[in-house]
């Protein structure tokens, strides 16, 4: 029998959490039924020695910003000549819809848009093409998915839509306290109380805030620390702004990591006071790694599981914040994994597997 060929992305240089969220979900997918393609704008992906690997494809189209009549005509020459039979298309944003508009009008017979984000990062003319074409997307799918019902109320304008969770590795992102204390011993952390953040440094993470409410911290606790993980366009207004608050001896930049639930596991709690966020993705690996998350009230309410995730408003005074992550600072002597809770909730690669593999043939979940 003859796979059914999947065209997907899109991906690039990046390495952010939609892109990783596609590329897992690939790896996921039965490797015998089915044969997977991943639209790119550069020739070179981040992840394509990972899809690669895995047996995977990579085809090249033009950058829209650079050169938007290649972008659309690489579309089409793709879309027609692949012969798919489906196309999932991931979307932080309805800014771009071309992979969509390509894919039907080359007759794919199922065509998927799936939101991940809940708000536009980006500038007014991406506000205004995100306004013009959501409206449009229900007319160039078949099917409508979001990791949350906050991001399909938000790229699908009334249309009907389906929640597919997104699924983690519950094994890897278990807590493991050999390893909490090789990484605080290889991270200098010792016993001092350490609140830490895994996300890109971008406008949605709202890195002012993690910044202020670490400086709050330190007056109630000067030897607290602060764990950064990740980087993006506002790492120099990052690393300024923690001069200028006098953080630089508490603070940690790590970069970019490849194995964020050893970090994790160092923590003694999750600060993650996003603007906007579609799921929160890192906030079910922090409840799996059994740590105590304070998140913005804007997270959705699939995000906000167990009695580990305690949310509160972007108005708080960050020192009744501190307050309140101080108050378990004693957590880490009970700490264990919250791997059942997550899988009967449906967080799990088995579960995500099923469904996806079902919209895709059309067939009842097995």
């Amino acid at each position: 029998m003859s796979k059914i060929r999947v065209v997907t992305g899109v991906i690039g240089s990046g390495k952010g959490g939609m892109s990783r969220f596609a590329v897992d979900l690939f790896k996921r997918l039965d490797p015998e039924r089915f044969d997977v393609t991943f639209l790119s704008n550069v020739p070179d992906p981040f992840f394509g020695e990972e899809i690669r690997a895995h047996g995977g494809h990579i085809a090249c189209i033009a950058s829209r910003g650079k050169h938007p009549f290649r972008h659309r005509a690489d579309l089409r020459r793709i879309m027609r000549e692949g012969k798919f039979d489906v196309c999932h298309i991931h979307l932080s944003t309805a800014s771009n819809i071309e992979p969509l508009i390509a894919a039907r009008k080359a007759g794919v017979p199922l065509v998927i848009g799936h939101s991940h984000n809940n708000d536009v990062e980006g500038n007014a003319a991406a506000r205004l093409l995100h306004r013009l074409n959501a409206p449009r997307i229900v007319r160039y799918t078949d099917r409508r998915l979001a990791c949350s019902g906050k991001a399909g109320d938000f790229m699908f304008c009334g249309a009907d839509y389906t929640v597919v969770k997104n699924a983690i590795d519950l094994d890897r992102f278990s807590y493991n306290p050999a390893m909490r204390e090789k990484m605080r011993r290889e991270l200098g952390l010792g016993e001092a109380f350490t609140v830490g953040h895994v996300g890109r440094m971008s406008m949605q993470k709202n890195p002012d805030f993690l910044l202020e409410t670490y400086a709050a911290l330190r007056k109630l606790d000067p030897q607290s620390r602060f764990v950064y993980v990740g980087d993006g366009p506002l790492e120099a207004h990052v690393r300024e702004k923690a001069a200028a608050l006098g953080l630089t001896d508490g603070i940690l930049f790590t970069g970019a990591v490849s194995n964020p639930q050893d970090y994790l596991c160092a923590f003694d709690c999750f600060l993650l006071p996003s603007l906007f966020e579609g799921l929160g993705f890192v906030i079910i690996e922090s409840v799996c790694s059994g740590l105590r998350c304070f998140a913005s009230d804007v997270i959705p309410p699939e995000a906000q599981v167990g009695e580990l995730v305690e949310t509160f408003p972007l108005s708080i005074d960050k020192t009744q914040l501190a307050r309140r992550m101080l108050a378990h600072r004693d957590d880490s002597a009970g700490r264990h994994s919250r791997k059942e809770l997550l899988t009967a909730l449906g967080y799990d690669a088995a579960s995500q597997k099923r469904q996806v593999e079902a919209i895709y043939t059309g067939k009842p979940e097995s």
